[in-house]
């Protein structure tokens, strides 16, 4: 008799084809709605897209201090201070950076977004490849939108020095761009559709739409997410109640960060101020997630044989 055979609940391949459709079909609809029926290039919608880079990138730092406290073996009280004292002393050494040397503190935030942001593709990719789409999600924008991201670039270093930094991350952008479309190939190839249309969805949106719009659909709809995923199961030992109140106590504190970094400038306005403090937050909260998550690539790379 021949054995039957169970179809896949219809349940479980939609959500498959969902999460392999989204983002390739959001970036399509904000491609459409921005060429065709009401332009997204304006300082409203860049300030509500930064505020959403925010509210969405803010969780997936959240537990770190609770996954290095496990990773290096100090759960106990002293060894958590020690790491929470490290993750504030970066925050501060990063803000101090953005006072006095706003130019350097936007360089070294791109480096590391690049860097951060490839390794979201590096599992059994070629680390070259994908650093070049991290390259490319930070850079293209500056090449298709020129005037748009030196703006940007000058509302955060205060001077004309940002235009300088948009111009030079614009001619970057091509070979970056090169190497994103050979590694999506090279997904597909090696049956990995969902990674090949997530990086030509995100190189797409990074040429055709604003720039901190094309951020937002990269980073609230794909970076930020993963990473929360992958902190949740880091600290699958902890209660989700626990969980819950550390999570929202950072992110407490971390908007009222925010708003310190808002009213700490004026004399402009308060789109700019937004955008400025949007930008600024966000940095000082990667510097330490991308060291903590250097420190555990280090330690796994040493202990494998």
């Amino acid at each position: 008799m021949n054995a039957l055979h169970t179809p896949k609940p219809i349940g479980a391949a939609f959500f498959l084809s969902l999460r392999l459709w989204l983002l390739p079909a959001l970036t399509a609809i904000l491609i459409l709605i921005d060429q065709s029926w009401a332009g997204l290039n304006n300082i409203e919608l860049t300030m509500v897209a930064a505020v959403a880079i925010v509210i969405s990138g803010i969780p997936h730092g959240t537990l770190d201090a609770e996954i290095a406290a496990t990773h290096f073996g100090q759960n106990n009280r002293a060894g958590k201070t020690k790491i929470i004292l490290g993750y504030v002393a970066c925050v501060l050494a990063m803000i101090a950076l953005w006072t006095v040397a706003p130019e350097f503190a936007l360089v070294s935030f791109l480096v590391i977004s690049i860097v951060h942001f490839s390794q979201d593709w590096r599992g059994g990719a070629d680390p070259f490849l994908a650093m070049m789409v991290g390259w490319a999600l930070v850079a293209l924008p500056a090449l298709a939108r020129p005037i748009e991201v030196a703006m940007i670039f000058e509302m955060l270093t205060g001077n004309q020095n940002g235009q300088i930094i948009a111009t030079l991350l614009a001619c970057a952008s091509v070979p970056a761009a090169l190497g994103s479309l050979v590694f999506a190939y090279w997904s597909y190839t090696n049956n990995d559709m969902q990674s090949a249309l997530e990086v030509i969805a995100c190189i797409i949106a990074a040429l055709f739409l604003p720039p901190l719009i094309a951020f937002a659909v990269f980073f609230c709809g794909l970076h930020s997410p993963r990473h929360f995923t992958d902190a949740l199961r880091q600290t699958g030992a902890i209660s989700q109640a626990k969980k819950a109140a550390i999570v929202m106590a950072v992110f407490a504190l971390s908007i009222g960060l925010g708003v310190l970094l808002f009213i700490s400038r004026s004399g402009i306005s308060v789109d700019t101020g937004i955008i400025r403090a949007a930008f600024v937050l966000i940095s000082t909260l990667t510097v330490p997630h991308f060291i903590l998550e250097h420190l555990m690539a280090k330690k796994a790379q040493a202990l494998t044989p």
